[in-house]
């Protein structure tokens, strides 16, 4: 059986874009979003959008100011907590978040690391405090990051 498509706007800019009934993402040629499901639950429920990790409300914001579509850091701990894994770039290098659990421990460690380190926080509070790359916080570099993603 072929799978159902239909034209339906897009959630940011309204242009049409194909809308696939068993859920392949959609790709709007006019703005650059991609949609992969029910967007409007997932920000409800996780405050982060998929596959754009950006949140719908704050992806329609940084349309209307002509801004590229970026999780803020906000998101990115947000689709953390939600994907277990995350990427980004910076100054060249990728580095790597992901939540760890060793059985015997509770609650998840927050790791962070790239080729040349691994630094280990126990809470998300430590984690969006203290995570650094060379002394700078992440939080305060966090507009000069490229590319956050999923894994």
């Amino acid at each position: 059986m072929k799978e159902k498509t239909e034209l339906v706007p897009c959630e940011i800019c309204g242009y049409p874009v194909v809308h696939y009934e068993y859920g392949g993402y959609s790709y709007c040629e006019k703005c650059g979003w991609r949609r992969g499901g029910d967007n409007i639950e997932l920000e409800q429920q996780w405050g982060i959008s998929y596959p754009m990790l950006v949140s719908l409300s704050h992806a329609r914001e940084q349309y209307k100011k002509g801004l590229p579509f970026k999780a803020d850091f906000d998101e990115f701990i947000k689709g953390l907590l939600f994907y277990s894994e995350m990427l980004f770039d910076y100054q060249g290098e990728t580095y790597e978040a992901y939540l760890y659990r060793n059985k015997n421990v509770e609650p998840y460690k927050f790791v962070f690391c790239c080729t040349e380190f691994q630094q280990e926080y126990f809470s998300e509070k430590d984690f969006r405090e203290k995570a650094n790359i060379l002394g700078k916080c992440l939080k305060d570099i966090w507009n000069e990051v490229q590319d956050p993603r999923y894994m």
